[in-house]
């Protein structure tokens, strides 16, 4: 048994098949994107036995405030594979020695035998687009279906950005959402990079949702290794009214449907945590497979302490 920080694509398509599992949330694009825009440090560890993974991790490390925060995987993607749950819990181990970080998340399949570890249900939303447009869509709730067609019938249309300007728009609308829903948003450099390193590597598109030439709605749309992922989002006030978010998501499965994925994944959610219940329910209504997994976290005593004085 030996470690590297290092593998080939090729080994990571074996482990995934082995795994059973494969992994978004491991492609290279996160990692050139993070690099590159300089928004995290990204890291990698893989347990190899002759030649063959037996385990691998990627994850991104930020430091804030003295606290080093390093998160592997999302609700979409897990950010380790194991053959096994020994190998992973092995793995995990060497990572917490290696990498020493204040604050640990990892995203997994299942939850692994190790103490560093606390783990809790990690929840997404996941769409077969295998089947044909027509069925796809009959497995919206029918409230969904007639909102979808009664904002067609306002006038309501969606396409994909393409020029630098109309992306700057698509980003502010984001961030403008974030900003009114207190959700946290990575910096702009990095948005543009994950832009970038996904177009080049696998699908990176951003569906806008209008009607004349008013931004309604916006859907940032991912892919790689078989699977596309709603990333970030946003709608106007009017957008909302409008129902020009189901707009967007509906030409954004066509996109990723005529692209060769079989799955979209809507992104985290949460069925039983009332802190949800919305984002829930909207994502619940396209009719997909709610999926399980687990998400473990550690953290040092020095990192808890800081994070309660941290100014909120």
């Amino acid at each position: 048994m030996t470690w590297t920080e290092s593998w080939q694509s090729e080994d990571l398509a074996a482990l995934e098949e082995r795994a059973k599992v494969r992994s978004f949330a491991m492609d290279s694009a996160w990692a050139d994107a993070a690099s590159s825009s300089g928004y995290a440090t990204p890291l990698r560890l893989a347990l190899e036995e002759r030649g063959s993974l037996q385990a691998a991790a990627m994850g991104l490390r930020r430091v804030r405030i003295g606290v080093s925060k390093v998160v592997c995987g999302s609700n979409g993607g897990v950010g380790i594979l194991a053959v096994d749950l020994r190998g992973g819990a092995r793995l995990l181990e060497e990572i917490r020695r290696r990498w020493h970080p204040s604050v640990m998340q990892v995203f997994a399949q299942a939850s692994f035998p190790t103490r560093s570890f606390s783990w809790e249900p990690s929840f997404t939303i996941h769409l077969d687009l295998r089947p044909p447009l027509d069925r796809i869509q009959a497995r919206f709730d029918k409230s969904t279906r007639k909102s979808l067609a009664r904002a067609a019938r306002r006038g309501v249309t969606a396409e994909c950005v393409v020029s630098s300007a109309d992306r700057d728009r698509a980003f502010a609308e984001v961030r403008q959402t974030a900003t009114s829903k207190g959700f946290a948003l990575p910096t702009r450099r990095y948005l543009d990079a994950i832009h970038a390193a996904f177009q080049k590597t696998g699908l990176s598109e951003i569906v806008v949702a209008k009607k004349d030439d008013e931004f309604l709605a916006v859907v940032h749309v991912i892919g790689a290794r078989g699977l596309a992922s709603w990333w970030k989002g946003g709608a106007s006030t009017a957008g909302y009214h409008l129902n020009a978010s189901l707009v967007a998501h509906w030409r954004a499965i066509e996109i990723v449907k005529e692209r060769g994925y079989e799955t979209y994944d809507l992104g985290g959610t949460h069925p039983h945590d009332p802190a949800y219940a919305s984002i829930h329910r909207f994502k619940s209504s396209f009719g997909g497979t709610l999926v399980q997994t687990s998400v473990g976290v550690r953290s040092s005593s020095v990192a808890r302490a800081l994070l309660r004085l941290r100014p909120t």
